[in-house]
């Protein structure tokens, strides 16, 4: 009897790899799925997306795609070099001035590492690891709806380029032209998001010194390495040297790496243990299905497995993601998702192990049960929370009413101010990020600080209000012969 109910689970097995495409195909639908429905829905978040998103529509604007401006002045607070700036650019040629163009890439990027993730795995593990792994992937909550794949943030590409730099490099031995491929990715890597892009070359280093594959390689090879990891930075470099010489380099270091590792800024605080709290309420089931499949791994490793290409692969696996955890754990501020890089070589261990253990000699029925049901369960508990999240994109009414302008085209490019809401305490006229890059890509306004002070002394044509209901009344509207443009429930966009 237990004979035929493991010939029943190896059957099961058999019949997903058999079929391996078809449930890739559906797994992939629902990444996709996952990734884009609703994605141009979604109110657009201040701080990062929206700062990105108000740089990339001022490249355009500006015709200069090197130096990054905010409100048309040049940003020194978000310090990044521009390609996540210029993937948001593309996504507005691509489907318009909106939302989803501020996002489209981001998605487009997760699901590239996605992708990445099921083929790695394919070819290392084998096609049931590669079933586990990409539906891992595709399913956990904090990189798809954190910060990351639907955001227009720039860490979706920032985790899209750290996975093929450190997939490249597991390669190297089918050929050297793996580990150039490895550096270019590491260099695309910092140019979306900069000094993060350090824990990839740390890997790199550590892998290559402790495998001695670095030991094997021509001092040519080495050379074009280098080569590949700096050559792209430093083109950037000089473009941008040229744009304001040594200013955005010195805010680089001395804020973006040096105050943020050794300072909690803008109130990013955390203890030691603030990361494994993270993993722990974002990541909760498939932490349970790694710790448990890995420690049942260790145990029950049958001696043929262990070869000096497994115990590299471990290696690399091991550093991908203690040298990011470690990085950030050091670090004064912490924030969630700068851990987001681990996700995939998480997705990996589990697809890898859990396709061992469910195949290996000492297998048995409840183990192979008991596997089964933690897959099968973390992947729904995760895949239902994320439809919840996706199928209810919410409102901003602010954002709502400034989509309207656009439908208006004789206040296009006209002065906007604002009483609606701040992000700033000690200066109540000043512009939420997100309502500013709301002004700018649906109405092609210029977003002016002042308030209601400003907007009456405004002397151009057309001069418009953002102001909350709250904050005016109709008979104050009637007494000063202002214009009501559009409005909702809580919002006013004003005219003189």
């Amino acid at each position: 009897m237990n004979i035929f109910k493991n010939k029943f689970f190896d059957n099961i097995i058999e019949y997903i790899e058999k079929y391996y495409y078809i449930f890739l195909i559906i797994i992939l639908a629902i990444a996709l799925i996952n990734l884009f429905y609703n994605l141009g829905k979604f109110p657009i978040n201040s701080w990062d997306e929206a700062r990105h998103g108000v740089s990339a529509y001022e490249m355009i604007k500006r015709n200069n795609y090197i130096v990054n401006t905010y409100s048309y002045t040049n940003d020194y607070w978000n310090l990044k070099p521009p390609i996540s700036y210029w993937a948001i650019a593309a996504g507005y040629r691509i489907a318009g001035y909106n939302a989803l163009g501020l996002r489209i890439f981001s998605a487009l990027a997760g699901f590239i590492t996605i992708l990445s993730v099921a083929v790695f795995t394919l070819h290392k593990y084998g096609r049931l690891s590669s079933i586990i792994s990409t539906s891992t992937i595709a399913s956990t909550m904090p990189y798809i709806l954190e910060h990351c794949a639907r955001s227009g943030d720039a860490d979706s590409a920032f985790v899209m380029f750290f996975t093929l730099s450190i997939i490249s490099i597991s390669l190297l031995n089918r050929s050297v032209k793996w580990l150039y491929i490895s550096g270019t990715a590491f260099s695309l890597a910092f140019l979306t998001k900069s000094w993060h892009a350090g824990s990839i070359g740390v890997i790199i280093g550590l892998y290559l010194i402790l495998s001695r594959k670095l030991f094997k390689l021509r001092v040519r090879s080495i050379c074009i390495f280098v080569l590949s990891c700096i050559f792209p930075i430093i083109i950037w470099g000089i473009f941008r040297y040229g744009a304001d010489k040594l200013l955005f380099f010195k805010n680089m270091i001395n804020y973006d790496l040096l105050a943020r590792s050794s300072v909690a800024l803008e109130g990013h605080v955390g203890s030691t243990s603030y990361y494994i709290e993270v993993l722990q309420s974002s990541y909760f089931y498939w932490m349970l299905v790694l710790v448990s499949t890995v420690v049942a791994f260790t145990v029950i490793l049958e001696q043929e497995m262990i070869n000096k290409d497994s115990i590299n692969d471990i290696l690399l696996i091991l550093l991908w993601i203690i040298v990011p955890f470690l990085f950030y754990t050091k670090a004064k501020t912490k924030i969630g998702w700068y851990i987001l890089p681990i996700f995939p070589a998480m997705a990996i261990i589990i697809g890898a192990a859990s396709g061992y253990l469910l195949k290996c000699k000492s297998r048995n029925l409840a183990s192979q049960l008991l596997i089964s049901i933690l897959l099968l369960f973390s992947t729904y508990k995760n895949e239902i929370s994320i439809i919840k999240m996706i199928v209810n994109p919410g409102i901003d009414y602010a954002q709502e009413t400034l989509k309207n302008i656009g439908k208006l085209p004789q206040y296009k490019g006209h002065n906007i101010y604002t009483l609606y809401k701040t992000n700033s305490a000690d200066n109540p006229n000043r512009w939420d990020q997100s309502y500013l890059l709301c002004a700018e890509l649906y109405g092609d306004m210029k977003a002016v600080e002042g308030g209601v002070e400003g907007f009456l002394r405004d002397k151009s044509s057309k001069p418009l209000l953002l102001i909350s209901k709250d904050k005016i009344l109709i008979s104050e509207i009637q007494k000063n012969n202002f214009k009501v443009v559009t409005e909702n429930e809580f919002v006013y966009i004003l005219s003189k």
